[in-house]
């Protein structure tokens, strides 16, 4: 890429930034044509984009895009492919509908989101062109461009660059507040400072009652802290071995009521005299 595009590429970018506040990563909308002809031209989209926007960005695609790129069949199977490696941008529809139409809506009239928009239909180029803010790319042969600002753009700049440079609306109601004599003395219009408290307090207290009714709505009711409500007493089944000694127990129970108790089993000890004679008759024998 020569010097002075980058330069040029720089530029652009640092207008967007401080303009219509666009923040790094760049957000960039990929189109279905545009991923098809980097894919022919060999483009790596991942490399090249950043190095064009001078910064970090995430490239990005909607459903409706993959979809339409999915229904091409085989001649756009790499490009399907390719789309997959980029980040999901969800959109509003649950059938997949025409990509133009898909995107268009969430540019919308004023690109809330900040997307750099890289497409290659030049009808959509030239429609954004329209909306103040909106970067476009687009690739010609083997080079990524990036469109300069477009009039409505450059329109928007200026309108904003000159509201820096006037006084305020807060800052023309309150010089209205001041009264200039014919001698060259200052004075104060007690009266109009009143009002002009008294307007700028009712407007604070409507401000603080909007923010109060959406708390509550997000909040909604709450639930109880689970550290202070009682847990439920888990009856704990009992083991195997436990069982069947309760078991035996009954049963020894059983029979005791009914007057057979069980006879204990006695060990026979051998005495010393029997085991002397044992050993004697077995010494007999081997000789």
């Amino acid at each position: 890429m020569r010097l002075k595009r980058t330069k040029d590429y720089k530029r652009y970018m640092n207008m967007y930034c401080q303009t219509f506040h666009f923040r790094k990563p760049f957000q960039v909308l990929v189109d279905a044509d545009f991923i098809q002809t980097a894919l022919d031209q060999r483009l790596d989209l991942r490399t090249n984009i950043p190095k064009v926007l001078t910064d970090a960005s995430k490239q990005m695609v909607t459903p409706c895009t993959m979809a339409l790129l999915k229904s091409r069949g085989e001649d756009a199977s790499g490009a399907f492919l390719a789309s997959k490696r980029f980040e999901k941008r969800r959109c509003k529809h649950q059938t997949a509908v025409d990509e133009d139409i898909c995107i268009s809506q969430i540019i919308s009239n004023s690109n809330p989101h900040n997307y750099v928009v890289a497409s290659q239909s030049k009808k959509l180029r030239s429609k954004f062109g329209q909306i103040p803010g909106v970067p476009l790319l687009y690739i010609n042969r083997a080079n990524l461009i990036l469109e300069p600002p477009s009039e409505a753009s450059m329109n928007k700049c200026k309108q904003i660059e000159s509201g820096k440079t006037h006084a305020s609306t807060k800052e023309l109601a309150t010089l209205k507040t001041v009264k200039v004599t014919g001698q060259g003395k200052v004075t104060l219009d007690v009266k109009a400072a009143k009002k002009l408290e008294e307007k700028q307090e009712s407007n604070k207290q409507r401000r603080e009652v909007q923010k109060a009714k959406l708390l509550k709505k997000r909040m909604g009711p709450k639930e109880p802290n689970p550290l202070s409500v009682k847990k439920k007493k888990v009856v704990a089944t009992p083991p195997a071995a436990a069982t069947k000694a309760a078991e035996k127990k009954q049963k020894a129970e059983d029979e005791s009521a009914d007057g057979s108790p069980e006879k204990k089993k006695r060990k026979r000890r051998k005495s010393k005299s029997a085991g002397a004679t044992q050993e004697a008759a077995a010494g007999d024998e081997s000789s």
